[in-house]
Parts: C-alpha cells; sequence; structure tokens
C-alpha cells in the first residue's frame, strides 16, 4: 500500500513538471522567435519597444533648413503639426507669425495642424519638439552608428548595396520583398523598387525598424504595404543621410533623417518624416504634389494607423 501511494506522488509530481515545462516552452510571449515564424505575441516583438516620441508625435514633418514646395496640382497637405527650425521659410520666403507657411512664394502647402517655428511658436516647445526627435533619431540608430552612436542593436544585416522589394504579384521572400517584425540593418542604403511587404503576423502592436548607413529611397511607383495587423505608427525608417520618395510612390512608416527628405510627384506617405533629426545633422524638405500623415491623425486617411 505504501509502495502504491509513493508511485502515485511520484507520478502527480512529474506530470506538474512536465506541464509547467511545456507551458515555459510555448510562452507566447517570447520575443526571441525565430525570423519569419508566426507569433501570438501582443508585445513589441524581436526590435523591442518603439521609439519614445515625446513631443515630436503630433509632427508630420520636420525640417532644420526650410520647405521647398512646387506649385503643382493638387497642392501638397500634411496632417499634423510642421516644425520648421531653425530656418523659418518656404521657397525661400518667411513663414508667418500665426502658425502657417505664409506667402511661399506664392505656393504655400495646406495643412491640418500648426506650423511651430522661432516666428510662431505659442508653447515655446520648439527646442523640446528637436530634442525629443533627435532622441528618438539615436534611439533606432545602431551603437556603432553612423551618424552617431546609438542605442538599438541586435539587427539582421542586409546585403550590400541593398536594394530591397520586387514587382507586384512576385512571390514573397523573406528578407527580400517580405520581412516579419524586426531590426534591420544595411551597411550601405537601402533602395525598395516595386512592392515591400511588412507582416506583423496578426500582432498589432509588432515593430519594424530598417537602419542605413547610408540614404533610403523607394522608387518611382513603388509601395510598401502593411497586412496582418501591421501599422505604419509601428515603422520606423532610420536614414543616416537623406531620404527619396519617387514619383506616385506609397510609403508606410515614420522616417528620420540626419539630412535632407525629398518626395517626387504625387508620392504619400502614412507616417512622420522628420529631415534634420539627428542634432548633429541638417536637412531642408522638399514637396511636389504630395500628402503626409501623422498615423491616427483625426484628419488622416482612415487607413493611416
Amino acid at each position: 500500500m505504501n509502495n502504491l501511494s509513493g508511485f502515485k506522488t511520484r507520478t502527480w509530481c512529474m506530470a506538474v513538471i512536465l506541464a509547467a515545462f511545456a507551458a515555459g516552452c510555448g510562452n507566447s510571449g517570447d520575443d526571441g522567435q525565430i525570423f519569419g515564424e508566426a507569433s501570438n505575441n501582443t508585445g513589441p516583438g524581436p526590435a523591442g519597444a518603439a521609439p519614445n516620441l515625446g513631443t515630436a508625435a503630433a509632427f508630420g514633418i520636420a525640417a532644420t533648413a526650410g520647405v521647398t514646395n512646387t506649385p503643382t496640382a493638387p497642392i501638397s497637405h500634411i496632417n499634423g503639426n510642421v516644425i520648421l527650425d531653425p530656418l523659418a521659410q518656404c521657397n525661400t520666403v518667411a513663414l508667418d507669425a500665426a502658425g502657417g507657411f505664409g506667402l511661399c512664394g506664392g505656393s504655400p502647402p495646406t495643412i491640418s495642424g500648426t506650423v511651430i517655428s522661432s516666428l510662431f511658436d505659442p508653447g515655446n516647445t520648439r527646442a523640446q519638439v528637436r530634442a525629443d526627435m533627435n532622441a528618438a533619431f539615436l534611439s533606432i540608430t545602431p551603437p556603432a552608428g553612423p551618424p552617431a552612436a546609438g542605442s538599438r542593436g541586435g539587427a539582421t544585416n542586409l546585403p550590400a548595396g541593398t536594394t530591397l522589394g520586387a514587382p507586384t504579384g512576385s512571390a514573397m521572400v523573406q528578407g527580400d520583398n517580405l520581412f516579419a517584425p524586426g531590426i534591420y540593418q544595411s551597411l550601405t542604403s537601402i533602395l525598395i523598387t516595386g512592392d515591400l511587404t511588412l507582416d506583423a503576423q496578426g500582432n498589432s502592436n509588432a515593430v519594424f525598424i530598417f537602419q542605413s548607413s547610408s540614404t533610403i529611397g523607394l522608387a518611382n511607383a513603388s509601395r510598401i504595404l502593411l497586412v496582418n495587423g501591421a501599422k505604419a505608427s509601428n515603422v520606423f525608417w532610420q536614414a543616416s543621410s537623406s531620404a527619396t520618395l519617387g514619383t506616385n510612390s506609397v510609403w508606410e512608416g515614420n522616417i528620420f533623417a540626419s539630412a535632407s527628405i525629398t518626395m517626387l510627384t504625387g508620392a504619400t506617405s502614412c507616417g512622420r518624416l522628420f529631415a534634420g533629426a539627428w542634432v548633429g545633422g541638417g536637412g531642408a524638405f522638399v514637396f511636389d504634389s504630395n500628402v503626409v500623415s501623422v498615423p491616427g491623425n483625426a484628419s488622416a486617411p482612415a487607413s493611416c494607423q
């Protein structure tokens, strides 16, 4: 009887141990998932937390060297605030003192928001906004830079001379035209041609971070596509120099560029575009019949989240 009782006790203990082991192995909160592997994780995923944008969160564009707007119909439009600092100019003309673009040489962009500059800063916030952009830029920059030491390591390396994307309808290839949540780094530039799909794998909180040691470009008529819960608000692109969005291209995600950002005719962005986001950089912003929206902004398209 004692032997039978001991056997039952040992069996029960082993069952408890095995159950605990199985639960640990199946933890859906594990951020160390294999690249491309489906996950039920509701956290940010292997990229870690999204950068804290602070006061910069409400801004659609930023530029340290002014704005140029080509007078092509339809007129460029920004859904969100704008900060132009220290150069408070649009088409080489000084901004107004009422939170707009001013005369802008006869071609001001339209805006659902306010233009903050040295000429209009009622909350005295422009220094804080620029500081928050710089902090966010460095928080998604590799530890070795460039252009300066950042704090976001652990990236998957992309091939040298990186060209991503593929023609519409192409087979999905991981690391080429299809990406799971994570951090990806090019030691040269990043150029996207055709379609590039970001797959959140059912996790609407999944974070994607792309780091370029040089430029970021989106070719003419190319697109970034978000699927399975991916949101532009959770996608971040760090450009160590400049960024260019091609004619009639469709951009998704937030660009932090240390230098200039250029949008060619008809390009659109669901995502903030910050030129001169790094305190040691500086850049202008060039518009030509474009739309830029802060994800989730009340005036943005409903699909821009």
